[in-house]
């Protein structure tokens, strides 16, 4: 699926999934999360790796 697929899909602007997708953000609102979690068909934790520093 391409970042526009899915943000249309999601109900989200292009450039919100890009910056998720290349790691340009530092986070995500809620409703964001819950949007792609529903079109993803997954639970927030297959979105999130835990990096320590």
């Amino acid at each position: 699926m391409t970042i526009a697929e899915t943000a249309k899909l999601a109900g989200v602007s292009y450039n919100t999934i890009y910056a998720l997708y290349h790691d340009k953000t530092t986070g995500i609102e809620f409703t964001t999360l819950n949007k792609l979690c529903d079109v993803l068909n997954c639970s927030t934790s297959d979105l999130f790796k835990y990096i320590p520093d």
